[in-house]
């Protein structure tokens, strides 16, 4: 009997409850001002240039701005689905900025990114996982810069639905609520961003896995609340997406593969795969646990984490997508770069625990000089991260069609079509017909527009 109660109180045990990983102490709130400070003060020198000049990237015009233009389309149309999946936090902004003055709708969908993207790069602070000072000091900065992928999560509303699936899996590492308003607060967050990016299924499995190995009520009951909504939300997108037969098309593996070594695991900062970098990583990886191997919360975390990274990649590898794509792109891997560089922070951090390590300023001032030369590094082999070409015609579009609203050519059954050119894809531009919607409404022309400036914009 005594045989079978050891290992039976072992499993019970691996169950533990979330207050036992609660730190009674927390860094000074200064350290968390300072890292958001010294992030968003980076993001400001690297990308200045596309942070004070708004434009209209990516699907920006054609699914927000042209669709929504003037204000008149229903509440209702927040749940359309062109792309066979909802989107409900993007659509809900652009209906609302379509109720503002044109020329500040851009700036508005700017502005709503800026702060979603600097919340994203900020909020695994707030997690408690991390306990270490100078750890969370360069968090901010290391996530921010390298963890997000592309200036577009900055300053993109289209990119938007990547960033909130990033909140999403944030929130289910935070500590359980306290009360049950606290419980069903989150819940309606949560449910929010399960509707507005196609890749909260990813929150499914890991929410499985918390509930697996720890025990907390409100915090199960959240997670369940979680994974309901996710299985809602997985069973509205349009059929067909799926395809589980991906994983035999060897093109398809060797992909993976090299995605997830690569532009994962490491960064993209090593060049290109052979066989004595994946021997040296999967060995160093192998260490750090059998280093940390009594550390029962890191290797749960640990776990959840490599799921969480390996789950990011299927909804594109187990879809039809790659199969028309027959490539990738940076914001299919985001999530699985994030919370890499999340990884490699806690488990430098639970390493510092173990031993008492940068406790001094010395070691500070070496994990700040680290990773921001890590961070430097990668920002000068990857300058997409931090800039993108302007869209310096934005101005006088949006003035031109502020300048056609005023001559009221809707009451005498005219319109103009105004138009500018998008820089990244070339065919998505934004466009808008002002004045009668009609369908015997004239087509106005350039000459017959008394505009002061602005007559270029003008298609006829």
């Amino acid at each position: 009997m005594s045989v079978l109660k050891k290992p039976f109180d072992y499993c019970t045990s691996w169950r533990v409850p979330y207050e036992q990983l609660r730190s009674t102490t927390s860094p000074s709130a200064w350290i968390y001002v300072a890292a958001i400070l010294l992030y968003v003060s980076a993001l400001f020198l690297r990308s200045s240039d596309n942070l004070l000049h708004p434009g209209l990237y990516m699907e920006d015009a054609v699914h927000y701005f042209n669709a929504y233009y003037g204000g008149k389309r229903y509440f209702s149309t927040i749940f359309q689905h062109p792309n066979g999946y909802y989107n409900v936090l993007n659509n809900f902004v652009a209906w609302l900025s379509s109720k503002q003055d044109v020329r500040y709708q851009p700036l508005l969908y700017h502005l709503f990114s800026l702060t979603t993207g600097i919340t994203v790069a900020s909020c695994l602070l707030f997690s408690r996982l991390i306990k270490t000072p100078a750890i969370l000091f360069v968090m901010p900065l290391t996530l921010g810069l390298s963890g997000m992928n592309h200036i577009y999560y900055h300053v993109s509303l289209t990119f938007q639905m990547y960033n909130v699936v990033i909140l999403l899996l944030a929130l289910l590492f935070f500590p359980p609520p306290k009360t049950w308003a606290g419980c069903f607060t989150l819940s309606l967050l949560a449910a929010l961003l399960i509707w507005s990016g196609p890749y909260s299924v990813v929150a499914l499995p890991i929410s499985l896995l918390l509930i697996t190995f720890f025990k907390d009520c409100k915090k199960n009951v959240f997670l369940s609340i979680v994974i309901i909504t996710t299985l809602f939300y997985l069973l509205s997108v349009e059929g067909g997406m799926l395809r589980l037969g991906n994983i035999f098309d060897p093109w398809l593996r060797h992909t993976l593969y090299t995605v997830l070594f690569q532009k994962i695991f490491f960064l993209d900062l090593l060049g290109s795969l052979n066989l004595f970098k994946v021997f040296f990583f999967l060995t160093a990886y192998l260490f750090v646990h059998f280093y940390l191997r009594k550390d029962y919360f890191f290797l749960k975390m640990s776990l959840i984490l490599l799921a969480l990274i390996l789950a990011s990649l299927a909804p594109l590898f187990l879809s039809k997508k790659i199969l028309l794509y027959r490539t990738y792109f940076p914001c299919h891997i985001y999530i699985g770069q994030f919370f890499w560089l999340f990884f490699i922070l806690f488990s430098l951090d639970r390493i510092a625990l173990n031993r008492n390590l940068f406790t001094s300023k010395m070691s500070w001032l070496v994990i700040v000089l680290f990773f921001s030369a890590v961070t430097l590094y990668d920002q000068k082999l990857h300058p997409e991260k931090g800039y993108r070409k302007i869209m310096v015609t934005i101005p006088g579009f949006l003035d031109a069609i502020y300048q056609a609203e005023q001559l009221n050519l809707g009451k005498e059954n005219t319109y103009v079509v105004i138009k500018t050119d998008n820089i990244v894809p070339g065919t998505l531009h934004p466009m808008v017909r002002v004045g009668s919607l009609r369908h015997d409404a004239v087509r106005l022309g350039r000459k017959d527009i008394p505009f002061q400036h602005g007559k270029e914009f003008i298609i006829k």
